[in-house]
C-alpha cells in the first residue's frame, strides 16, 4: 500500500468528494442525517482507497484534536470586553466539562491568516465565530474549508448553525414600552458597523413604531459611523430639541451618552430620559439605573458549545437557536 494511501484523512475525503467533514464523519459512523446517495458516495471511495469503513473511523477518532475555538474580533475598547468575556466563560465551561480545550482566536478587520494557521495546523475540530457581520468573510471562509462552526449570532445563511437572542423582538418590546407613554420623539442614536446585531436591534425599533401606527421622526435617527466627539455633539442637539427620550443600540453608546448628560448638569430622568438596547455591569455603576434589555451571554456561549459539539458528534442540531431576553424598566425612564 502505498504511503499516500496511508495517510488518507477525514479531510482528504471531504476535499475530493466536495462535501463538508462532517459529512464524512456522519456517513462512516453511521449517525446523524445523511442522505444515503451521499453516505453511499462517501463509503465508496473509502473502499476505493482499499480501506474499511471501520478501520478508517477509528483513525478518524484518534485524529480528532479535542480542541475548540472561539473566533472574536480584535478588541479596541474596554466596554466591549464584558460580552466577549461572558460569552467565552460560557463556551469553555461547556467544553472543558465534555473534554475539550478552547482557544481564543482574534481578527483583525477581515484578515483569515490566523485561521487559515490553525486549520492548516489541524489544531482543533471545530469554531465559533463570536460576532457575525454581512457579507460575513469569516463565515465564508470556514464553509470555504468545510470546518464546523457554529455563530452566535445570525446569518441569512440558513445553512450554517447558527445561535442568538431575539434582539430585534427584544428592541421592538422596549420600545413598544416607551411608545405606551406617549413619547413620540424617541430618539435612536447608534452606528452600523457592518454587524447583524445592530441592524436586528434597529430593525425592532422601527417595527414598534410601525405596530402603533407611530411615524420616526427620522431627524432623531443617528446610525451614521462617527467619532465619540460627533456623538456627543448629537447628544447635546438632542437635550436642546428636549427629545422624550434617548434610545442607545447598546451599553458601549449608552456609556457615552450617560457621561455626556452628567458633562452638561443634565439630570435624569428629569431632563432627559435613556435606554439601553443592552445591558452590562458598566451601566450598573452609574447612580442612576438604566433602563435596558438584558441577555444571558453566558447562556449565549454554553448553548453555542453545546450545538458545535452535537454536531461534532453527529447528534441532530437545531439550525438556528433563539434564547430569550429580559426588559428591564429602571429609574431612569421613569
Amino acid at each position: 500500500m502505498s504511503e499516500k494511501r496511508k495517510k488518507l484523512t477525514i479531510n482528504d475525503v471531504a476535499a475530493a468528494l466536495d462535501v463538508s467533514v462532517t459529512t464524512v464523519s456522519r456517513a462512516i459512523s453511521g449517525k446523524g442525517r445523511i442522505g444515503e446517495e451521499t453516505r453511499q458516495k462517501v463509503l465508496d471511495y473509502i473502499k476505493l482507497h482499499n480501506y474499511s469503513p471501520n478501520s478508517f473511523a477509528g483513525r478518524l477518532t484518534d485524529a480528532r484534536t479535542n480542541n475548540i475555538a472561539i473566533i472574536i474580533p480584535e478588541v479596541k475598547e474596554l466596554i466591549d470586553l464584558p460580552f466577549f468575556y461572558t460569552c467565552m466563560y460560557g463556551v469553555d465551561e461547556v467544553a472543558l466539562a465534555n473534554g475539550y480545550d478552547m482557544f481564543v482566536v482574534t481578527t483583525n478587520g477581515k484578515d483569515t491568516t490566523h485561521l487559515e494557521e490553525m486549520l492548516d495546523k489541524h489544531k482543533v475540530d471545530g469554531m465559533i465565530l463570536g460576532r457575525t457581520y454581512r457579507n460575513d468573510v469569516f463565515a465564508q471562509f470556514l464553509k470555504e474549508r468545510n470546518v464546523p462552526f457554529v455563530t452566535v449570532g445570525s446569518l441569512e445563511d440558513s445553512s450554517v448553525l447558527q445561535v442568538d437572542h431575539d434582539n430585534k423582538g427584544a428592541c421592538r418590546d422596549l420600545t413598544s414600552i416607551l411608545l405606551s407613554r406617549k413619547w413620540r420623539r424617541i430618539a435612536y442614536l447608534g452606528n452600523t458597523g457592518g454587524q447583524v446585531v445592530n441592524e436586528q436591534r434597529f430593525a425592532g425599533y422601527m417595527q414598534a413604531h410601525e405596530d402603533v401606527g407611530v411615524p420616526i421622526d427620522w431627524s432623531l435617527v443617528s446610525r451614521e459611523n462617527q467619532t465619540e466627539t460627533m456623538m456627543r455633539k448629537k447628544i447635546d442637539e438632542m437635550l436642546i430639541r428636549k427629545v422624550d427620550c434617548i434610545l442607545c443600540q447598546d451599553d458601549s453608546i449608552c456609556n457615552i451618552v450617560l457621561q455626556e448628560l452628567r458633562s452638561q448638569g443634565a439630570r435624569i430622568p428629569e431632563d432627559m430620559r435613556v435606554a439601553s438596547c443592552h445591558n452590562s455591569e458598566i451601566l450598573d455603576s452609574y447612580p442612576i439605573s438604566v433602563t435596558s434589555l438584558k441577555f444571558d451571554s453566558v447562556e449565549l456561549g454554553r448553548t453555542a458549545c453545546r450545538v458545535l459539539l452535537d454536531f461534532l458528534a453527529g447528534r441532530p442540531v437545531q439550525q438556528k437557536t433563539v434564547l430569550d431576553y429580559e426588559v428591564v424598566i429602571k429609574e431612569s425612564t421613569k
